[in-house]
């Protein structure tokens, strides 16, 4: 979504509310290699524009379904996100939790696209595969320890 500085200006006195949908399919690139697809990305929220500060403050709930990949069977597997964050734009720096406005639009898509990364897990698993799992754990004895260590030889030494 893309507003232009003025018309949030001139929207802040009536109407602040905030209710559209991205498709942010687009951001994915190759470097997000457990991300497959990001459903219709609902968001909700509204702003306050502080006027002496020249400050936009968005809050803003944002609902999305991610089709994440398993970290054990490469499943596709579908994660629910339901989460709120603040984004603040400011056409002079502010601080560090404060994006700079370029030239005299906000396009808010890439930070709700940021937010999403930032929230999403770590590691999506399958049930199945969950279930399934098993790990082999081999123990090495004291000897296999010290024979296998780079470190042996110096020591004999």
């Amino acid at each position: 979504m893309k507003w232009t500085i003025h018309e949030l200006i001139k929207r802040s006195k009536t109407d602040t509310d905030l209710d559209f949908t991205l498709d942010l399919n687009g951001y994915i690139t190759e470097e997000i290699d457990d991300l497959e697809k990001i459903s219709i990305t609902e968001i909700e929220g509204f702003y306050d524009f502080i006027k002496e500060e020249n400050l936009f403050i968005f809050d803003l709930n944002i609902k999305t379904k991610l089709t994440m990949l398993c970290s054990l069977s490469l499943k596709e597997v579908i994660v629910d996100l339901d989460f709120n964050t603040h984004l603040n734009f400011s056409t002079t720096p502010v601080d560090d939790d404060t994006h700079l406005i370029e030239g005299i639009t906000i396009d808010i898509d890439q930070y709700i696209f940021s937010e999403i990364l930032i929230e999403k897990p770590m590691k999506a698993y399958d049930p199945e595969a969950l279930a399934n799992y098993k790990e082999d754990i081999h123990l090495m004895d004291e000897e296999e320890l010290t024979s296998s260590s780079p470190f042996a030889k110096i020591k004999q030494q």
